[in-house]
């Protein structure tokens, strides 16, 4: 990603977030109200009323009790933006932002110097780096690049060492020939010296944070001692916030007022990580998440965050060397693999990692983050490959089998989307394939969880999706495709759902005469069906002509008919829902999406979790036992501790990018 932007550290743009007092921010949270009183107080004790007046108007005009400090979000977004233009190689933004947070003084300190020649020599090296760690040999254009680094060596001469002898080895960079092979200056291109080098450039940032104010430690205990462990002050502030924010929005809610829907997903993730604090926490669940009308997938059912957190160890695999065996071309594979493992066995053992119940779900879920981390089907860097796979007759249901168990991960759905071309073969799969056949449920299964993503729904709708699943929902007979199963009518009435969020959606499903189809299968026996039926129904009602047609067509008479079963049942989900679409069918007035408005602005599934289709993969797992899936992973196995090292490295940056959420 790399901007630097709020949404980096897991704080919506829109919104900013309330920090809680456990990390470093001087604004807001329980313990700020602490102190600003204490001062009042202080002040008012020793009658120094001008002081009082004066520190109470600062405070009311600085946002200090609703606001994260400026000097926090700075200091993170100084850190984030610089190590972002580091891990991309971008020198001239890296050189922008550094010479912007790092004062010139210290830059012209000798161990400001001495960094300076070390980030020099890393720029230089960058595009050298990145092709020896594809295992290719470097050409002549990569080795001109030490150019640069010898212009700047003849600028400086050895001013830059300092003293230190451990430099002495950059000043032969440039001038000898495979510099990647040279006894003595091989170790730039070693895994651990970009370490120590990126540790040493953060260091040196956070250097520039301002010291925490003492009256914090006076307070309570400083949050960084050596006790990590959350205190209880801490988490009863933080429930104190979340209560009282609620309240805030049922009082805004109460008056009309608009409330941002990253509101409501920022604060359940709060309460979910709280949940592992609280005795008992794990086990109570929001019952809010049962009836929700929103973007979302069919559950099976619902986990603890303790059952489902990713396993932070990676297998001994070497990613790099899975990547160029998926995406080589079969005259590559061949000859740079000769007959260790073919093509549909690779394939169907990382299927068999990702999705095999026999493995716990913790380490199928690690398995899953190192895909997309290490781009283990070359969308970033090979973009023809995952396209050539969804073509290959031959490994096409065993692709799309991983690509429907990366749709269950946000993160995966992000790196699915980013290929365009591979979003539209899935698509004319979709709709080329006949119904319930292998092929068919991977690819709908996922494609309706990248129904979640915006910029999917776009792309979806485009091609045709919408009239897709409105055709498969309304006809029975499923002329040409055979009849849809309960999966079908299940995963298609959740891809519609979403799709009908968007302006775009809505006119396709007037278009398509979407009504009677929903009214037929209003009253499905199977509950999820429902609800995605009823979601669907609930985002067209905004609309005014969909709203005088419903009317038109005894809509009202059907739902308050659904309504009394439902309540004779005690089905109290059902009746919830029934009443929020009677509540859409006769509006007291016009709401403000009733000009047919984007029903949601963001993706809002970044807490979405349901890696738990089991039975999906089993079409195409083969070999449950795993002895074969093993086997076929043998010849990528991990040779050495340093690639180990590096992908651990690797994999818990990409952690904290996509799964680090500061409450």
């Amino acid at each position: 990603m790399v901007e630097s932007s709020a949404e980096e550290f897991g704080i919506d743009a829109a919104e900013v977030p309330l920090p809680c007092h456990s990390v470093f921010d001087h604004g807001a949270g329980l313990r700020e109200v602490s102190i600003i009183k204490a001062i009042e107080e202080y002040l008012a004790y020793h009658h120094l009323a001008e002081p009082l007046t004066a520190f109470q108007r600062e405070v009311a005009s600085s946002g200090l009790l609703r606001n994260p400090s400026s000097v926090w979000l700075q200091v993170a977004r100084d850190v984030e933006e610089v190590l972002g233009t580091f891990d991309a190689g971008d020198r001239d933004a890296f050189r922008d932002a550094w010479q912007r947070v790092i004062p010139a003084e210290r830059q012209a300190a000798p161990e400001g110097r001495a960094l300076e020649l070390r980030l020099q020599a890393y720029f230089a090296t960058y595009s050298i780096r990145q092709v020896l760690q594809d295992g290719h040999e470097p050409e002549e254009q990569q080795l001109q690049a030490l150019d640069t680094f010898r212009d700047f060596l003849s600028e400086r001469g050895k001013d830059e060492v300092g003293g230190n002898e451990t430099l002495m080895p950059l000043f032969a960079l440039p001038f000898v020939q495979h510099p990647h092979k040279h006894p003595d200056v091989r170790q730039v291109f070693s895994q651990d010296w970009l370490q120590d080098l990126r540790k040493d450039v953060e260091a040196e940032l956070r250097l520039q944070q301002p010291p925490i104010p003492l009256v914090y430690n006076l307070l309570e205990k400083s949050p960084t001692a050596a006790n990590s462990k959350r205190s209880w002050q801490s988490v009863w502030a933080e429930l104190l916030r979340l209560a009282d924010g609620g309240l805030d929005t049922m009082a805004l809610l109460a008056q009309g007022v608009p409330v941002a829907p990253s509101a409501l997903t920022n604060a359940r993730q709060q309460l979910e990580l709280l949940r592992e604090h609280v005795p008992g926490g794990l086990g109570l669940q929001l019952k809010s998440r049962e009836s929700r009308l929103g973007p979302m997938s069919p559950a099976r059912s619902v986990r603890s965050r303790a059952a489902t957190a990713i396993s932070p160890e990676l297998p001994q695999i070497d990613f790099s060397a899975l990547r160029r065996f998926i995406c080589a071309t079969p005259q590559e594979r061949s000859e740079a693999f000769g007959n260790a493992s073919t093509l549909p066995s690779v394939l169907r053992a990382v299927l068999h990692r990702l999705t095999s119940a026999e493995s716990r779900l913790p380490l199928r879920r690690g398995f899953l983050v190192a895909v997309f981390c290490f781009d283990v089907l070359g969308v970033r860097c090979r973009p023809t490959a995952l396209p050539a796979l969804l073509d290959d007759s031959e490994v096409s249901e065993l692709t799309l089998g991983i690509l429907a168990a990366l749709a269950c991960e946000a993160g995966g759905r992000s790196y699915i989307v980013s290929s365009d071309a591979s979003l539209q073969r899935m698509i004319h799969l979709l709709k080329s394939k006949p119904l319930d056949s292998s092929v068919h449920i991977q690819v709908l299964a996922a494609m309706q969880r990248l129904s979640l993503r915006r910029s999917a729904q776009d792309r979806m709708i485009e091609m045709g999706l919408v009239e897709w699943a409105v055709y498969v929902l309304g006809s029975p007979t499923g002329e040409g495709h055979g009849m849809p199963s309960e999966f079908s009518l299940e995963f298609g009435s959740a891809m519609l759902m979403n799709l009908a969020l968007r302006s775009a959606g809505k006119r396709r499903c007037l278009e398509q005469d979407m009504l009677p189809v929903a009214m037929k299968l209003m009253e499905h026996w199977n509950p999820q069906i429902r609800t995605h039926i009823n979601g669907t129904l609930y985002s067209l009602l905004s609309l005014q002509s969909f709203r005088d047609s419903a009317q038109r067509a005894g809509l009202e008479a059907m739902l308050r008919s659904i309504h009394s079963q439902a309540n004779s049942l005690g089905d109290d989900i059902s009746v919830r829902q029934i009443e929020y679409l009677l509540e859409e069918l006769n509006p007291e007035e016009e709401s403000p999406t009733s000009a047919g408005g984007e029903s949601g602005e963001d993706d809002e599934d970044d807490d979405e979790n349901f890696l738990e289709e089991e039975e999906l993969a089993g079409l195409l797992l083969g070999d449950r036992s795993g002895h074969s899936a093993e086997e076929a992973l043998q010849p990528f196995a991990a040779t050495t501790s340093a690639v180990l090292e590096a992908q651990q490295w690797e994999f818990q940056k990409c952690l904290g990018r996509n799964y680090m959420q500061s409450l």
